[in-house]
């Protein structure tokens, strides 16, 4: 009963900031960029001035701006710091959550290439993503409400089709890089249960084999949600064999289609995945029969040429 009246009140004061949504005029991508640019995160009075509840309102309604200067250096970068140095409380980081979480935000537009949408997409990975570090420590987000960012995390990278990097004239996309900076802070989060570990590691490698040839260091970003899988404590037989079955995948590809642009890309993704996962391993003293798997696979493809 207590705990019924708790989340109760919890959500009151979230959907209080939902109604004051309606309260304040949106604000212009020029405006914005005015009020973003009078923070200075090195004078804390010049942000615990500014009504926070609006500004974040603000910020999200903007999150897939296709101005990058606005979207990546003033909003994400404001995010950042707002996360980081605790000037949002719990209920202004729950909102932020509930709202990156939802269908017109990290799912907006998903399996769509080539479009706008993917910068909604990828600059709310990034924001759920700083909410999940600080619910690691302080634990303010429900049970229901974090299972739902983890389950998310993973529900996205296999959606997500828009594998572009950096975009001229409008920034970094990035999607598969942030996404899996995403999937990293999920498999950290208490919540996070290691029976996930192989949907996570299938996931990933359906990243690698997706059909573009990654050229913005991808592959390094997918790492760290590997290595956060290691350190959550999974058994290392599990990956493996996955790193063997990801080779097999690709050398059935050559055996299929040939000496294919097709094969090459996704035989490029895999060979620059796992020579860093390999020097990544080494260097934290990891993974010993991952490494000789690894080692056998690049031994082969020699032999092969």
């Amino acid at each position: 009963m207590v705990g019924n009246i708790f989340k109760q009140v919890k959500y009151a004061k979230i959907n209080m900031i939902t109604q004051a949504k309606d309260e304040y005029e949106l604000m212009t991508a020029e405006q914005l960029k005015v009020v973003l640019k009078e923070l200075d995160f090195k004078k804390p009075e010049t942000i615990k001035s500014k009504d926070l509840d609006q500004l974040i309102i603000q910020m999200v309604e903007h999150i897939g701006s296709t101005e990058a200067q606005l979207r990546d250096k003033l909003i994400y970068t404001s995010f950042y710091y707002f996360t980081k140095d605790g000037y949002l409380n719990h209920k202004q980081m729950e909102y932020l959550i509930e709202t990156c979480l939802d269908q017109k935000h990290l799912f907006l537009g998903i399996g769509s290439t080539n479009d706008d949408s993917v910068f909604t997409r990828a600059f709310s990975t990034l924001v759920i993503a700083l909410i999940l570090d600080r619910d690691r420590e302080e634990q303010f987000l429900s049970e229901e409400m974090a299972l739902k960012a983890i389950e998310s995390s993973i529900l996205y990278l296999q959606k997500e089709e828009d594998t572009r990097g950096y975009v001229e004239e409008k920034g970094w996309a990035h999607s598969i890089a942030h996404g899996a900076d995403l999937l990293a802070e999920a498999v950290k989060h208490p919540l996070f249960d290691l029976a996930l570990a192989s949907e996570c590691l299938n996931t990933i490698g359906g990243c690698i084999l997706k059909d573009t040839a990654y050229v913005d260091e991808e592959d390094e970003r997918l790492i760290y949600a590997v290595i956060a899988l290691l350190e959550k404590g999974m058994d290392e037989n599990l990956l493996k064999e996955w790193i063997a079955n990801l080779s097999k995948k690709v050398t059935d590809i050559k055996n299929k289609t040939g000496y294919t642009p097709y094969f090459f890309r996704k035989n490029t993704n895999l060979n620059q995945f796992i020579k860093s996962f390999y020097f990544r391993l080494l260097f934290l003293n990891d993974g010993f029969q991952t490494r000789q798997e690894i080692e056998g696979i690049l031994k082969s493809q020699i032999i092969a040429d």
